[in-house]
């Protein structure tokens, strides 16, 4: 997905606007069970948003500033995860180009990874209440969202629980850091 707004099919209604001047996607396919793996190529975006949400999460709203949503952030040299409106600042290097996001439904957790360094970066414990879709959001350049992947042997996710492919056609204890401005 790229911030075009020519390559962008949008109706021709208000809604379409949004105030945070980004673009955000979700996945097709909503969650409900099981463990799912994807990627995502960052490219050159220093400005960024990755994770899942209910279909209930406010469209017109940042994601992870809800409790309908949980994201991996990146703010030009700041990391964060992001959920209900807190935010913690996440350790990753500058250089992160491949995000592994493992979604373990069954034993309630998603999970954010620099997939080509094999490191895990952060672990949301939620106890899901509803289906999940993968959400996206991209403020500059570009991202590629890969899907249909297997579960490398660097993330723990129990075989029984690997659903194999998944389609997105559409597109520890921490103190909590808030009001960054300019990154929500």
């Amino acid at each position: 997905m790229e911030k075009d707004e020519s390559s962008l099919k949008k109706s021709h209604t208000p809604e379409r606007f949004s105030s945070t001047g980004s673009y955000g996607a979700a996945g097709n396919v909503f969650i409900d069970s099981g463990c799912h793996y994807w990627e995502v190529l960052l490219g050159a975006s220093t400005w960024y948003a990755v994770g899942v949400a209910y279909k209930s999460a406010p469209k017109n709203e940042w994601s992870g500033k809800n409790s309908s949503s949980w994201v991996f952030s990146r703010c030009n040299n700041n990391f964060m995860v992001r959920h209900n409106g807190k935010e913690m600042l996440v350790e990753a290097s500058h250089q992160l180009r491949r995000l592994g996001v493992l979604l373990d439904y069954d034993n309630n957790s998603l999970s954010f990874y620099d997939a080509m360094n094999s490191q895990h970066l952060h672990t949301f414990e939620v106890s899901f209440l509803l289906p999940v879709a993968p959400t996206f959001m991209i403020w500059n350049k570009s991202v590629m969202i890969l899907s249909g992947l297997p579960v490398p042997d660097f993330v723990d996710c129990p075989e029984e629980h690997q659903e194999g492919m998944m389609t997105l056609c559409r597109q520890q204890e921490s103190s909590y850091v808030s009001g960054m401005k300019g990154c929500h």
